[in-house]
């Protein structure tokens, strides 16, 4: 099966080429001028900025996991970035297939559960109503508005999958964060750390992109299992070596992020502790990803394994 992957050096498309690449002939598409791997055709292109020349052979597979990544935007230009790239990069690369003779079966686009928007909730499924407000999500549900109208004017069969946090055996961003702090010992447990949050194996999502190319449709992608924060923590110690995680009650860590957001706002840059990080640390906001078991026999590990 031939595959067009984007993305292909980044955290996620890094292991969905490791696991794509030895079963199928993959061409990549990046910024860079060579590709992540010695034996796989690349084309070099930036789509945020142009749209790429694709070369002659058909490709029956295609998978977007291109575009800017969750953070905060510290001026305008970072803020438009988001439209530039994750949408308008989108529209570029669907453009090229267009323009080909033979257009490709599936498409599969990597999305994020933040098009929900939500801060709170327990097992949201597709259907819940999409209301991102930050700057990043409101992106990420233009970019799949693209793919599935393109995909019904085109006739080819789309395929959105909705991750939570990917995590891998070497985490990044925020996790990666959390896992040096706790291994320094400068990391604080706040509150009780009961809140569960949606996590995924991103060599999980990468086994199975295959089968839910072949579904079409929508899915969130979960470990199913949703482990608390404390769960995560003490895995993490752990696996560093580190035998207690100090804790900080919840009334002292609110009036630490109060104090945070008052610094956000006068400096223009993310406090380490405000409103947004605490609620991430003590609401829970999990996924139902039974729509993907059902329709593709999605059956994923537990992200904890990961820190054993």
């Amino acid at each position: 099966m031939t595959i067009l992957l984007t993305g292909a050096s980044g955290f996620l498309g890094s292991r969905i080429l490791a696991e794509l690449r030895p079963g199928h002939p993959v061409t990549t598409l990046g910024r860079q001028t060579t590709g992540p791997c010695a034996d796989c055709p690349h084309i070099s292109c930036d789509l945020a900025e142009q749209v790429p020349e694709l070369p002659g052979q058909p490709f029956e597979v295609v998978i977007n996991s291109a575009g800017k990544a969750h953070s905060v935007p510290r001026n305008a230009q970072e803020l438009a970035d988001y439209e530039r790239v994750n949408v308008q990069g989108t529209g570029r690369l669907l453009l090229a297939l267009e323009q080909r003779p033979a257009l490709p079966a599936a498409f599969v686009h990597i999305s994020t559960v933040l098009v929900y928007g939500r801060p709170e909730g327990q097992r949201l499924d597709e259907q819940t109503t999409l209301d991102a407000q930050d700057a990043y999500g409101p992106s990420k549900v233009r970019a799949e508005a693209v793919v599935r109208e393109w995909g019904r004017r085109m006739g080819v069969r789309t395929t959105i999958l909705r991750l939570p946090l990917v995590v891998a055996e070497r985490p990044n961003g925020n996790l990666a964060a959390m896992q040096n702090a706790i291994r320094r010992g400068y990391y604080v447990r706040i509150g009780d750390g009961s809140a569960r949050r949606s996590m995924v194996r991103a060599d999980d999502v990468a086994a199975v992109l295959l089968r839910a190319a072949a579904v079409g449709g929508t899915f969130n992608l979960t470990d199913g299992y949703h482990p608390s924060v404390r769960e995560l923590e003490d895995a993490i110690a752990r696996q560093v070596g580190r035998q207690r995680i100090p804790a900080v009650p919840l009334g002292l860590a609110r009036q630490v992020a109060r104090v945070g957001d008052g610094i956000n706002a006068v400096v223009g840059r993310r406090f380490p502790l405000d409103s947004i990080a605490l609620q991430k640390l003590t609401g829970s906001l999990t996924f139902s990803d039974d729509a993907a078991r059902q329709q593709f026999n999605w059956h994923p590990r537990p992200v904890l394994d990961l820190f054993q």
